[in-house]
């Protein structure tokens, strides 16, 4: 006997069992619609409503999910929109009040009210009833059903069948008024929004977050009804504060939902225009306060508040004076967030920006709007833990909150004046710290701003110390970006030559206070910072004593050394703090720069403390020979250019010169102490100074010391051969002839050698004596 085969059953998943039920309930809606066409076009009215309301049956279906139940009802809808046309042509000679009659014999509840509507909007369009009266009926017959997704749909055919023919201000009184189309709109946003919050409790608990997507689909059904009120010319700013807005608060407020509340806010605030939220923002801002736990109110209020902001900023005749825009968005806001202790800490900084553009937007002159909203977030956030504020999502609002008033008054010593600015960049990590700092760095390089009282200077080096001094939290040099770091001191130097007064005394103390700050530096970043310190203040003292000159300042000898000395202090103490941590030739070259502005202004008496302090680098400090070389030569460069009026000491100093070149390498040594004999001739216009044995005795040393030499240089000797030559030229009388000739002879005879790079330097320098026809000098 044979067994038959086990019948194998398909299951299928729930997206193709929707699938399925779609197409079996539209190809029903797609025959019966076909037979309602035919019916119409052979004018057989009574056979074309059966169809119909065979249409509107399989709307009746409890298979479909909401969002497909959405694609049935607009195949749906377009039929019916075609029995409209044909009703309203009036082709098929009933009355419209005939027909209303007719239609309520529908079978089952459904079909009866679609078709009810149809019938009724066109009763309307026709003027064969007063919109009002029909209107109040049809509203009245959709409490026929409860179901809500059944019921939702029907109130939102309802809602755009009539759009077009509710009571205006231009409608005949017969018709009815304004009131009856807000009555008729309000209510039937209530009864929509009921059924659209009964959907939350059709399905399962464990469904919950698939039904809060579906009502999401859905939630344009209800908001709709609120854009058909702000669409009416009736509907002014009187109407709205105390008919409109009083009802839709009342709805959002009890019908509990929070999907539905966060909507419809948005909604409200969307749709209507901003004069009438200016005129009811208190109502609007303390029903925030009345919303459901879980509704996101930071949204919505941070999109009123975005809306007037530019509102206003657009329009600022437009906003009426009595009208404290602030202070009720302000006090309001404080009420909310005292009202919701579990508010999440972004959203209620997010409420804190939002506040502050609002401020800056409206009243951008009032610094103390803006310092109040900063001072509500820092009492907020000592409440609150270090670890909760430094999250990213915080950080980048508190970033944003320091972020906006330096864009806005565009002058660093505005947002400095905000005393709760400083306390909130305290709270945030280090590199966040360094982030906003750098910002106001730069807001005040961008915009130029001048610094002139040392307050200021105080206050903005005070802001920005996690890029002025080393910090407990910071991370090791070894871990910082060299590149970067140096780049960020660069611009922290720059902020120096922004600190400037007219008033020398108060310009004095303005750099004082800058070296107080750079001066805790540590060594990484005064090498960066106390330099141009450095320069601004020799150039400070030049200015100072050319406006003395000029008889612009008065001061007598006496006051002007005291003055000098105050400076030369502070100029010393500033380099020898580069000196302290090994910047040896860096600290060398700027005492050199020193000794040659305290010697243009007259102040002498410096110079010979700032070149043994150079000088005592030199010994100490500088120990690569090249360095030496390099350093001596510009020591010496340096002390020819002074104008020293004081022989004992200028000659002190250049024979500690000749005394330090003399500790070099044979080579250097002979080189260094030949150079050293322009120390004894100096012709230039700020002074005279001629010794003629000194010279030639300096000349001699140094050929002596490379003739001992073990290799001496033939180059060397070339060198001492053009210093000869130079006083030669200049007709000295301080070097021989003979002494010349001698020089040329030893090169000749013992040092001229085949193959040597110096050769050529050595013929072309015979070439230049032969061609100057020196008196006695024969080579």
């Amino acid at each position: 006997m044979l067994k038959s085969k086990p019948t194998t059953v398909q299951i299928l998943s729930p997206e193709e069992e929707q699938a399925k039920f779609f197409e079996e309930a539209k190809n029903n809606v797609l025959v019966q619609g076909h037979h309602m066409k035919l019916s119409l076009d052979n004018g057989k009215l009574m056979d074309a409503l059966k169809y119909a309301s065979n249409i509107i049956n399989e709307l009746r279906t409890s298979l479909l999910s909401p969002k497909t139940y959405y694609g049935l009802y607009l195949v749906a809808f377009d039929y019916l929109q075609h029995l409209n046309t044909y009703l309203y042509e009036e082709k098929h000679g009933k009355k419209m009040i005939e027909l209303y009659e007719v239609v309520q014999h529908a079978g089952n509840v459904l079909p009866r009210l679609y078709l009810l509507i149809t019938v009724g909007s066109v009763y309307i369009r026709t003027k064969q009833a007063p919109a009002k009266d029909v209107l109040k009926d049809l509203i009245e017959m959709c409490r026929g059903v409860q179901h809500p997704t059944r019921g939702l749909f029907l109130r939102h055919y309802l809602s755009e069948v009539t759009k077009d023919k509710l009571p205006d201000i231009d409608t005949p009184s017969e018709s009815g008024h304004v009131n009856d189309s807000i009555e008729f709109i309000i209510q039937n946003f209530t009864e929509t929004n009921k059924l659209w919050v009964r959907m939350q409790h059709q399905a399962p608990s464990k469904d919950k977050e698939r039904r809060e997507n579906e009502r999401l689909e859905l939630r344009l059904l209800v908001g709709k009804n609120l854009s058909r009120l702000a669409q009416l010319d009736g509907v002014d700013q009187k109407t709205y504060s105390e008919v409109v807005l009083p009802k839709v608060l009342e709805q959002i407020i009890n019908c509990k939902d929070k999907i539905a509340q966060q909507y419809l806010m948005e909604i409200l605030i969307q749709v209507f225009p901003d004069e009438f939220h200016l005129a009811t923002l208190d109502s609007i801002l303390s029903t925030c306060g009345q919303l459901q736990t879980g509704v996101d109110v930071k949204t919505i209020i941070a999109s009123l508040i975005d809306r007037l902001a530019n509102f206003a900023t657009r329009n600022s005749e437009s906003v009426p004076q009595e009208i404290k825009i602030f202070d009720i968005f302000y006090n309001n806001v404080k009420e909310i967030i005292n009202q919701r202790p579990n508010m999440e800490l972004q959203d209620i900084l997010g409420l804190h920006v939002s506040l502050l553009n609002l401020t800056l937007k409206c009243y951008p002159t009032n610094k103390e709007n803006a310092n109040e909203v900063l001072g509500l977030c820092k009492t907020i956030l000592a409440t609150k833990r270090k670890e909760d504020i430094t999250k990213a999502t915080c950080t980048k609002q508190i970033v944003q909150l320091l972020q906006i008033p330096l864009e806005a008054f565009k002058n660093v010593l505005t947002v400095l004046k905000l005393s709760n600015y400083q306390p909130l960049i305290s709270c945030l990590s280090y590199n966040t710290r360094k982030k906003v700092s750098l910002d106001i760095v730069n807001s005040t390089i961008q915009n130029s701003t001048i610094i002139e009282e040392p307050e200021d200077v105080n206050s903005l080096l005070e802001t920005i110390s996690t890029l002025v001094k080393d910090e407990q939290d910071q991370p090791d040099m070894e871990d910082i970006d060299k590149e970067d770091f140096a780049e960020e001191q660069n611009k922290v130097a720059s902020l120096i030559h922004l600190f400037d007064s007219e008033d020398p005394e108060k310009l004095f103390k303005i750099y004082l206070v800058a070296r107080s700050h750079f001066g805790k530096g540590g060594q990484h970043r005064i090498k960066h910072t106390l330099v141009p310190l450095i320069f601004r203040s020799l150039k400070f003292i030049r200015k100072l004593k050319q406006q003395v000159d000029d008889d612009e300042i008065s001061l007598d000898e006496n006051q002007w050394n005291a003055i000098g000395s105050r400076i030369f202090q502070f100029v010393s103490e500033t380099i020898k703090a580069l000196a302290d941590i090994k910047l040896s030739e860096l600290s060398f070259r700027l005492y050199l720069q020193a000794m040659q502005t305290f010697d243009n202004c007259s102040l002498v008496s410096k110079i010979k403390d700032l070149a043994g302090k150079a000088l005592l680098i030199f010994q100490e400090d500088i120990a690569d020979f090249k360095a030496q070389g390099a350093a001596l030569t510009l020591f010496i460069s340096t002390l020819n250019s002074l104008s020293i009026p004081d022989e004992e000491i200028y000659e002190t100093l250049a024979v500690q010169t000749i005394k330090q070149a003399s500790r070099l390498l044979f080579q250097d040594q002979s080189k260094l102490i030949s150079l050293c004999s322009h120390l004894f001739w100096v012709d230039h216009a700020k002074r005279q100074y001629k010794n003629e044995e000194s010279v030639l005795k300096a000349l001699k040393k140094a050929l002596h010391i490379i003739s001992n030499d073990s290799t001496p240089s033939l180059s060397v000797f070339v060198d001492i051969l053009n210093e000869s030559l130079y006083y030669v030229d200049k007709n000295t009388g301080a070097v021989p002839a003979q002494f010349i000739g001698d020089l040329v002879e030893l090169i000749r005879t013992t040092h001229n050698k085949e193959g040597d790079p110096a050769l050529a330097y050595f013929q072309n320098t015979i070439k230049y004596i032969q061609s100057q026809n020196y008196s006695g000098i024969n080579v």
